[in-house]
């Protein structure tokens, strides 16, 4: 169960993301389905309106999104790992494969030029922020381990699926969706989704 989220993981960041790291951002488009398939029936009225509009995440709260978004994977991969040696080389390894695949992304969706351009500041702080908490974390017990990571996925998701889709994004996702990835589109989008969702599924049972 780990083992295939921890590889399925990767192939969710080729998915293209509004924050880096940033998987399970699902609310805006959900509630966007609902009442485009309850519009013109009674059931739209039942449908629980929002009091206020969807903010961007603030540099901070960015931040953190990422840092989580990358220590999710390195805490699931506590939960099966046991020395802290193999632990350490594992989070390492984590880190390396998550800015691969997230620049392979950018590349796919922007062109090789932009390949680095999500590495801003609050990224980079907050990957170094993953790094760290990724070492001291490396005596956490199994079971510390795992609930650790339903916090951090709980926090990470409260966090991004309370900001909007930026315009960029937006539009990124119609390049997706309309042009040369159409078949590759389909995989990854659901990858990129719902891999949180089975992470904490997995951890829960």
């Amino acid at each position: 169960g780990a083992l295939v989220l921890l590889l399925l993981w990767p192939l969710a960041l080729l998915f293209p993301a509004s924050v880096p790291m940033g998987l399970g951002q699902v609310f805006e488009r959900l509630e966007s389905a609902l009442a485009e398939a309850l519009a013109d029936t009674p059931f739209l009225e039942w449908m629980p309106v929002r009091d206020m509009e969807l903010q961007p995440l603030v540099p901070m709260a960015e931040l953190l999104c990422v840092a989580l978004g990358a220590l999710i994977p390195c805490l699931l991969g506590y939960c099966v790992i046991r020395t802290r040696w193999k632990r350490a080389a594992f989070s390492v390894a984590v880190l390396a494969v998550g800015i691969a695949a997230s620049a392979l992304s950018a590349a796919l969706s922007y062109g090789p030029q932009h390949a680095w351009a999500w590495l801003d500041v609050p990224v980079q702080v907050g990957l170094g922020l993953t790094a760290v908490l990724a070492m001291l974390l490396l005596a956490v017990p199994r079971r510390g381990a795992a609930a650790l990571t339903l916090l951090a996925l709980a926090i990470h998701l409260g966090l991004l699926n309370q900001a909007p889709a930026d315009p960029y994004f937006a539009q990124t996702l119609q390049i997706w969706e309309q042009g040369r990835f159409i078949r590759f589109y389909g995989v990854v989008q659901w990858l990129g989704w719902l891999w949180p969702y089975a992470a904490m599924l997995h951890v829960l049972l």
